[in-house]
């Protein structure tokens, strides 16, 4: 079909009086030239495919004040450019916040999976460690989630050395009988 075809078509309907039936002919007639318009920007069909459509919804709701096929479709173009342009320009901003954020923890590098696999795990050796016996429990969460040595939890703790190591010791046991 040709573009003077497609515009004979198109005109038959008045927009503002049939409604419905006109707004479907112009999106079968010209949804696929504003798709390609689009994925020229954002280089990926699917997401040219919802700006497009969204950019329908937005026609949609402005028909009262467009009469014409040409206003239409400049004003579709005028639509489908600016989303476009918008949706690169978040892609931007999320690809310059990934890169902050990667450069200020480069452990991050690491994949997703990896990162639910640690949670997970961690989840369930907290879980594991809130059934310790208390005093196992409160030397545990200073060796092990502060960071503490073995003196300084003896210190801040009130106990012995020795106490320390053998609470540590207990917890490791208890610790591996639930974690099997």
């Amino acid at each position: 079909m040709t573009v003077n075809s497609a515009m004979d078509n198109f005109s038959d309907f008045n927009f503002q009086k049939d409604e419905e039936k006109a707004f479907e002919e112009f999106f079968k007639e010209y949804s696929a030239a504003f798709i390609y318009f689009s994925c020229k920007f954002v280089r990926n069909m699917t997401i040219a495919e919802d700006i497009v459509v969204d950019s329908f919804v937005k026609l949609w709701e402005k028909r009262n004040q467009l009469s014409t096929e040409k206003e239409l479709k400049n004003y579709m173009y005028k639509i489908v450019y600016n989303a476009s342009l918008r949706w690169l320009e978040r892609q931007r901003t999320k690809t310059k916040v990934y890169q902050i954020y990667n450069s200020e923890h480069p452990e991050s590098d690491q994949s997703y999976f990896e990162n639910v696999v640690r949670a997970e795990t961690l989840r369930i050796v907290k879980e594991a460690m809130d059934k310790l016996p208390n005093e196992c429990k409160k030397v545990f969460l200073k060796l092990f989630i502060e960071g503490k040595s073995i003196k300084e939890t003896a210190g801040e703790l009130d106990v012995a050395v020795s106490t320390v190591k053998n609470q540590k010791a207990r917890g490791i046991k208890l610790l591996r009988a639930k974690l099997t």
